[in-house]
């Protein structure tokens, strides 16, 4: 069986998985873009947690029933659920790590993180649809971004940890500063490239595959 292929999509992304239908389709192994709890037609989790190592807890438990993680598998995670794919690598789950627009926005110091901490509860608690119980899909609580995690610090740490092979994939909708990227690609233990994904003006999987064709992780359309 061939590597497989472990797409973790955008948290609070509508379309979730569907978004990675055309890559998954073009894998030559087994591949799955499971949509996360809560988003397209998924019920929300238990208790309505939605912490970015839960995405990878239940990414993961999605992979194995589906029996796709039997000869290894390369974990993608898209933007914010990058981390979760990264805690997968750091945890030794994953043969390759593909991050899509997943290098991380401007660091923040502690300050700005407990600050987003308390922007991110003021606003749960100003919308009686996010903080009442989950009631249906896509649950309102996606529509509040995550609190903040990004302490150069702490991500260069995690990143040191990771050994595997690591592709990150940019597009105009990376929130990484282009002077940085390189250097953030320098944090991780094991080999590190970057591409860009061409802007095609339609689903980013179509963009990523062609990165992706271009960096040798996937074979040319009609070779796989």
């Amino acid at each position: 069986m061939s590597t497989g292929l472990l797409v973790i999509h955008d948290i609070g992304d509508a379309h979730a998985g569907s978004s990675w239908r055309e890559l998954v389709d073009a894998w030559p192994g087994p591949a799955m873009a499971p949509d996360l709890p809560g988003h397209a037609e998924t019920p929300p989790p238990t208790g309505g947690a939605y912490a970015l190592p839960d995405a990878a807890v239940y990414a993961w438990r999605a992979a194995e029933e589906a029996g796709i993680t039997n000869e290894g598998v390369v974990v993608l995670g898209q933007a914010s659920a990058g981390f979760a794919a990264e805690l997968l690598a750091a945890g030794g789950r994953a043969s390759k790590l593909i991050l899509v627009d997943g290098l991380g926005p401007p660091w923040l110091t502690i300050e700005q993180i407990v600050a987003g901490q308390q922007r991110f509860m003021r606003e749960l608690f100003e919308d009686p649809a996010a903080l009442a119980p989950p009631a249906g899909v896509p649950d309102a609580r996606l529509a509040h971004d995550f609190a903040p995690i990004w302490e150069r610090e702490f991500i260069g740490s995690l990143r040191s940890s990771i050994t595997v092979p690591v592709l990150a994939v940019e597009t105009p909708d990376s929130p990484t500063p282009s002077v940085e990227r390189d250097d953030r690609l320098k944090e991780f233990a094991g080999p590190a490239d970057l591409f860009y994904a061409a802007s095609q003006g339609g689903p980013i999987a179509g963009g990523v595959a062609g990165a992706l064709r271009l960096a040798g992780w996937l074979p040319a359309a009609g070779q796989a």
